[in-house]
């Protein structure tokens, strides 16, 4: 019911175009990227589904999390639009469950962008390496790994957008929260375990240093533990207003 409810809320926005769009955007970066310039990458010795990564992933990365702040943003846009977000108080629903559902959403459109970038990396890969061969649990894995270091992220937008009635603040917090958290060595432990960072970390990266538990444990309890604030802010919010 609150699913049904949240996206028939949504198709009156463009929520959903603009995930397709931004899923489109970044599956379309290494695609471009060999056609401009192949010999950079097929003369590189190792694997090519890393090799591509390694070098689109960062540009990739940032559209999915530009993406996901327009899309946290235009949530909650028709929330506090006309004191939406008041309204929905008087209602036998409770704001924990709304915002569940639109986490859920936003999550799943998350996973939506990671496997269609992930299987553009793999066509490429079979496309400009003719010796690569597909791994289908290692490419699950790998959309599996993105889609979890991803989701503090979109929690924690949830929760700047649902705080901020005015959509072009929570907008401005999360492009400066996004170029801030850019600029810091990503190879730094605890940077990079950070919201707005994490997202840049790769599967491979990972299991090179042996951090995909860390990555994975981190991101599970910062999802959890912005989850539980918004709860407390509803609290909060209903008792002042």
């Amino acid at each position: 019911m609150i699913l049904n409810l949240e996206i028939k809320k949504l198709k009156r926005t463009g929520y959903f175009p603009a995930f397709l769009g931004g899923s489109l955007l970044a599956a379309t970066f290494p695609l471009v990227n060999m056609l401009v310039r192949p010999e950079s990458f097929t003369s590189l010795p190792g694997d090519p589904f890393r090799i591509l990564t390694d070098a689109n992933w960062q540009m990739m990365a940032m559209l999915n999390v530009l993406t996901a702040i327009c899309g946290a943003c235009m949530m909650y846009n028709i929330e506090h639009a006309n004191n939406g977000s008041q309204k929905m108080d008087v209602l036998p629903v409770r704001t924990g469950s709304l915002f569940l559902g639109k986490f859920v959403i936003a999550a799943l459109t998350m996973a939506m962008m990671n496997v269609v970038e992930t299987i553009t990396l793999m066509g490429c890969s079979l496309h400009w390496f003719p010796s690569y061969k597909a791994d289908p649990a290692g490419l699950l894995c790998t959309a599996l790994f993105q889609w979890a270091v991803a989701l503090p992220t979109v929690m924690l937008m949830l929760v700047i957008a649902s705080a901020c009635k005015n959509m072009w603040v929570s907008l401005g917090i999360g492009v400066i929260l996004v170029f801030t958290l850019s600029i810091f060595p990503q190879d730094h432990t605890v940077l990079s375990l950070c919201p707005f960072s994490s997202p840049y970390q790769t599967l491979a990266m990972a299991a090179e240093n042996g951090r995909v538990p860390l990555f994975l444990g981190v991101c599970t309890a910062e999802t959890a533990a912005f989850g539980f604030i918004e709860l407390l802010y509803n609290k909060i919010r209903r008792y002042t207003e």
